[in-house]
């Protein structure tokens, strides 16, 4: 009677076994699968990222191109009506020269050539004429008067800070006009780059000189 519950018992045992066997052989191939499709889900995952990441590319590369199309085209358009203003400016200056100077000038001086009183109208036009031959804006004109005429900052009216060009110039009237002996000396150091940048402190310099009398 004990032996037939002993075997009973182990049967029943093996029984539990093998159950616990093909149990734990389908939760291995739910895993694999489960497994299986995260590897996939990935794979897909960068595969939308890379496509999405080129579409990305390809239209901010459109929408720069559209852009350089319109900043060129905005240009153009703002250069010619530009250059409509100053020939216009140009025109009404002149002709209230002419009539500011008509007055002041003696008989024979309307004899003079054509060049010299053209070359008297281009001092007083020649932030208008700078423009016209090096595309320098008026309004980055500095007048000097001497040693030189101008200094030019190219750019600093549009903030074009990145590429802002500082230029001298000097205005010369008739075809044999010819730079002075300091005007060479000038010319020479901006050739030679011998030009730098001082920012001088009033308020430090007037300590110090306090500290020194002291």
């Amino acid at each position: 009677m004990e032996n037939l519950f002993v075997i009973g018992f182990l049967s029943v045992l093996v029984v539990l076994i093998i159950m616990l066997i093909f149990k734990l052989q389908s939760s291995q191939k739910q895993l694999e699968n489960l497994q299986k499709e995260k590897i996939d889900l990935q794979f897909q995952k960068e595969k939308v990222e890379n496509e999405l990441k080129e579409y990305l590319k390809k239209f901010n590369d459109l929408l720069n191109q559209k852009l350089e199309e319109y900043k060129q085209k905005d240009r153009i358009q703002l250069e010619s009506q530009l250059r409509q203003i100053i020939q216009q400016e140009f025109t009404n200056r002149f002709e209230e020269w002419k009539r500011k100077e008509e007055k002041k000038i003696r008989e024979d001086a309307i004899k003079k050539s054509t060049s010299t009183i053209l070359g008297k109208v281009g001092e007083h036009l020649s932030p208008l004429l700078i423009f016209d031959q090096h595309r320098i804006n008026p309004k980055d004109l500095r007048f000097i008067g001497t040693p030189i005429d101008f200094i030019a900052f190219r750019g600093l009216e549009e903030k074009n800070y990145d590429d802002l060009e500082i230029i001298f110039i000097e205005v010369k009237t008739g075809n044999r006009a010819r730079l002075t002996e300091r005007e060479k000396a000038i010319q020479k150091a901006v050739i030679n780059k011998s030009i730098r940048w001082i920012t001088f402190n009033t308020l430090e310099a007037i300590n110090n000189l306090n500290g020194g009398s002291k």
